[in-house]
């Protein structure tokens, strides 16, 4: 007779875990009102967002990946804000140590060790300021008209070592808790990987497998969807969070898959319409991990960070395979990462330039996605001055060049050279042609109308007046000077 003893006593587990470590908090219930009103795919051009029923780009910059733990919140915000910026992202890491900082754990502290960078953690209790840190970053974007992007898992916590994460310094681990030890978990000890293994690219970690489709660890998945539920008490609150499974996984599809329903399913409960992706660390994005979370029915928008590896025309050309690829189905494209850099510390050839970030940010909204952001330093530029410049710089051509209703168009663009300029039109209409630098090339459009011509110097964020120059039956169009400029054409009604 099969004794089922130890899976009953599983199943309690489970329940005790779950029950213990519920949400108490006196969560709002979000109003029909209030939900209409928030984020939500632009109805009549569902590649883009909407917010209170009007169309809406998100565009942002700033130089913190988990932004609710940083102390100057509300400054880093203030300047965003300045600019127009209105999208931010916050990975729920613990990764940060700075001189005068350090970023918190969820969960209370027991004991500490003679490591001053390893503590032994209760998973049964809550870090109550972790917890307070996170609710204060969404009622200070709140209040700002901001939208988060939440990213539920950050992989490279659980894996190298640095500043103040690794899986060595993991609460996870079964050496930093007093809930489990290694041999009723499953989970490693020690370092993850191990010395002389790829940390770039390791082997999948079994914390990632615990899920009932791959390993079911009964042991620690109760642990898992207690702190996703965690997250959830919170944000449901809320009407500007869009959720993203995980940062540039490497893991099975069947992870992420499994956290969108169980999300998905905590929404449904709550009459709340949800939107969510997970994004794959796959820097080609026709790779079938990209369109396989294309294809899911769970994810309702596409983010293609990894895509801002890839430089000039590449770049643009992937991006139209993706918007081809959803053509049937659209899905706004978000970008929470758009990586570029001249630190001298990391390869240029790899990350690209500041030029190249520059260019990307640019080229993704001409592309026709609806969210550009500035990845942090060093990988990115962050919120310097350039991409202050270039952020206001935005605000000022959505100001006047109506995005939602043109579409990319590379083909309206004669005698181009590669990696020259790119084209977002509405025919007839308007056209915004964008030059990464100094350069000339012919639009296809009815040179017989009346047309206008206006120049934004980007990194000056000015607009210049132009005058319109026929070549044949093309409009002539040649930068003003050196740097990044829009040419802006329009029907003079």
């Amino acid at each position: 007779m099969i004794n089922k003893l130890p899976f009953l006593l599983s199943i309690i587990a489970i329940l005790f875990i779950t029950l213990h470590l519920c949400s108490c908090d006196s969560a709002h219930q979000l109003t029909y009102n209030e939900q209409q009103n928030g984020l939500r795919p632009y109805t009549e051009n569902p590649y883009y967002w909407q917010i209170n029923g009007e169309p809406k780009l998100l565009i942002g910059a700033s130089d913190y990946h988990n932004i609710f733990q940083r102390p100057d919140l509300a400054e880093h915000l203030d300047l965003l804000q300045s600019v127009g910026g209105n999208y931010v992202r916050n990975t729920m890491a613990s990764r940060e140590l700075l001189p005068d900082h350090r970023d918190l754990w969820p969960y209370k502290i027991v004991k500490e060790t003679e490591d001053s960078l390893i503590f032994i953690f209760d998973l049964d209790q809550w870090n109550d300021e972790y917890w307070r840190r996170f609710n204060t970053m969404l009622e200070e974007t709140a209040k700002r008209d901001m939208i988060v992007e939440v990213t539920i898992w950050e992989r490279h916590d659980f894996y190298r070592t640095r500043d103040q994460a690794g899986w060595v310094r993991q609460p996870y681990n079964p050496d930093n808790n007093i809930n489990y030890d290694r041999v009723d978990v499953g989970l490693p000890v020690g370092e993850y990987p191990g010395p002389g293994e790829d940390i770039y690219n390791p082997p999948s970690h079994p914390f990632f497998r615990a899920i009932p489709e791959m390993e079911n660890n009964l042991t620690l998945l109760p642990y898992q969807q207690a702190f996703v539920d965690k997250i959830l008490s919170y944000t449901f609150q809320y009407n500007h969070v869009i959720y993203n499974m995980n940062n540039e996984t490497q893991e099975s599809n069947l992870w992420g898959e499994f956290w969108g329903a169980r999300i998905q399913e905590k929404a449904d409960k709550r009459g709340l319409e949800i939107y969510m992706t997970d994004m794959q660390d796959a820097h080609d994005v026709t790779d079938e991990t990209v369109t396989r979370m294309m294809d899911s029915e769970l994810f309702t928008f596409v983010d293609i960070s990894q895509n801002n590896f890839q430089k000039g025309d590449l770049h643009w050309e992937r991006l139209q395979y993706i918007r081809d690829y959803i053509a049937e189905n659209p899905k706004p494209i978000t970008n929470i990462k758009v990586y570029g850099t001249d630190d001298e510390n990391l390869d240029a050839v790899y990350w690209g330039s500041a030029q190249d970030g520059k260019e990307r940010f640019w080229r993704n909204i001409i592309g026709g996605s609806s969210a550009s952001r500035f990845h942090r330093p060093p990988w990115g530029i962050g919120l310097n001055d350039d991409a202050l410049a270039h952020v206001r710089s935005m605000g000022m051509f959505i100001g006047k060049m109506d995005v939602f209703k043109a579409e990319p168009r590379l083909d309206l663009l004669k005698n181009r050279v590669p990696n020259s300029a790119w084209l977002l039109a509405n025919p007839g209409v308007q056209y915004a042609v964008y030059f990464p630098k100094e350069g000339l090339v012919r639009l296809i459009a009815d040179s017989s109308a009346q047309m206008s011509l206006q120049w934004l110097e980007i990194e000056r964020s000015t607009w210049h007046s132009g005058e319109i120059t026929i070549a044949g039956d093309n409009i002539l169009l040649e930068t003003p000077g050196a740097g990044h400029w829009i040419a802006l054409v329009e029907l003079i009604q």
